[in-house]
């Protein structure tokens, strides 16, 4: 697949807070993520492993990196763990974050932090632009 047919699939260029509210791209996100957090176990663990990453890290993640007021008031956990995996799947199909990237944050020793300071990063380049 080419990079141009992915940044079709994110769609027209949007706000931070259309991104993180797209049903569509968080459940994109939720394979991606799940994918993503599955390599992760296997390179950990020296063998195929697959798994489900739990909705309480990526909302706390979402949370620590300091997106909480991009998402309206009473939101669920499950909610804000979407919008966490709407925001990962928009910077992947963009090309903004690789698949390694998510890997490498997932297998940090806190991963709420690894997934905040991923999350962080893909808003901050939303908000002003990519980096030179």
């Amino acid at each position: 697949m080419r990079p141009e047919q992915l940044r079709a699939l994110a769609g027209p260029s949007r706000s931070l807070r259309e991104i993180v509210l797209d049903k569509e791209l968080a459940a994109l996100g939720d394979a991606l993520v799940n994918f993503a957090y599955s390599l992760a176990l296997s390179l950990s663990e020296g063998r195929p492993r697959g798994g489900r990453l739990d909705n309480r890290l990526l909302s706390e993640a979402f949370r620590a990196a300091g997106l909480r007021e991009e998402a309206p008031r009473r939101m669920s956990r499950h909610e804000l763990a979407d919008a966490a995996e709407a925001l990962l799947a928009y910077g992947w199909l963009m090309g903004m974050v690789s698949l390694q990237d998510l890997v490498d944050a997932m297998r940090k020793p806190d991963i709420i932090t690894g997934l905040s300071a991923l999350l962080a990063s893909l808003a901050e380049e939303l908000r002003c632009g990519p980096r030179p």
